[in-house]
């Protein structure tokens, strides 16, 4: 009887194993894909040329003012280079030549992707020098493109004149702190388990391009506060033959990073800029960010999310520019 009462509790312990097993897909050999994005998303019109392609890494100088760096987002969740994006559209606006480059692994940029962190702050070293601009440049990120820039701000304080980061965090402790993935859906909804199960796949590689994209849309379809200006990304019927991009696996490398005790190192004038709504950079993360760095500004837009260069894109605009033509650091 004794014995009996053991197997009961055992087999069941099995089957949920079992469940567990293949619903995170861990049968499959993890796989990758390089280099895809061109012919995935560019089929109306090419993407923007870069400046030059240096041992493998591409790099964009477009605009004829005072340059800018932008830096690029380092995960796979993107369907343009930096260089063309709506922020990249912002600064232009305002008459700023816009430094960016692809990452490695994604679009023009070849060489072989170590994704980590050390690896975004050498790519920006190595493109401001290969456009040859010594001197402080101000530098822009935007979610994980805004923790990089802030990491390279930490790491090289004589290459900034001015800092701007937007619905970013200290790193990924902090996001997980202030609600993530609770701040986007709650314990009830489907997206909540579709976004435990689904990310925990693609950052391990195992899945396909089709879950990638079913990823990408729950996350931009919940960071829009105007849903309205949400664009899903279509799924193709051989993306499920494709495997995961290969930059996905960037959460999984830096998930234990934090800069949260090294803010005060950041000297230049830095502006946080946030949506009051924002589920992927909650407002206390940018909170953490504007007392942690001295001389630094709060801006939030009450109107948006993830994304107040889109939703606010007026208000947005003119922050930016009252804030990059202040006055040259000192």
């Amino acid at each position: 009887m004794t014995l009996k009462w053991l197997l009961v509790p055992l087999g069941g312990l099995l089957i949920l194993s079992g469940v567990i097993f293949f619903s995170l897909g861990l049968f499959r050999k993890p796989g990758f894909i390089h280099n895809f994005e061109e012919g995935e998303y560019s089929q109306d019109q090419p993407f923007v040329e870069p400046h030059s392609v240096s041992d493998g890494l591409a790099v964009y100088a477009i605009g004829s003012g005072e340059p800018v760096l932008l830096f690029p987002y380092p995960h796979g969740h993107t369907t343009a280079p930096m260089a063309e994006g709506p922020l990249a559209e912002n600064l232009l606006g305002l008459g700023r030549t816009v430094i960016t480059f692809d990452v490695p692994g994604v679009y023009r940029s070849t060489r072989p992707p170590a994704v980590d962190m050390d690896e975004m702050i050498n790519c920006a070293n190595e493109t401001l020098d290969l456009l040859g601009i010594e001197g402080p440049v101000d530098v822009v990120g935007h979610s994980m493109g805004g923790l990089a820039a802030l990491a390279f701000s930490i790491e090289h304080p004589e290459r900034i004149n001015r800092l701007v980061l937007i619905g970013t965090f200290s790193g990924l402790p902090s996001a997980i702190r202030w609600g993530m993935p609770g701040s986007s859906w709650n314990v009830f909804e489907a997206d909540y388990w579709n976004f435990m199960i689904w990310g925990l796949r693609v950052v391990s590689g195992r899945g396909d391009l089709a879950l990638h994209k079913k990823l990408q849309n729950i996350m931009e379809a919940a960071s829009y506060q105007n849903k309205r200006l949400f664009t899903p990304v279509e799924i193709e019927g051989d993306d499920y033959k494709k495997g995961i991009p290969i930059r996905m696996i960037w959460t999984k490398k830096i998930r234990g990073l934090t800069y949260a005790n090294r803010l005060e190192l950041i000297q230049s004038p830095t502006m946080v800029l946030v949506g009051r709504h924002d589920p992927e950079g909650p407002l206390p993360c940018s909170e953490e960010l504007f007392e942690g760095i001295s001389h630094a500004r709060l801006v939030i837009f009450e109107r948006s999310g993830h994304y107040p260069f889109v939703e606010e894109n007026s208000l947005f605009t003119e922050a930016l520019d009252v804030f990059l033509h202040g006055e040259e650091k000192t």
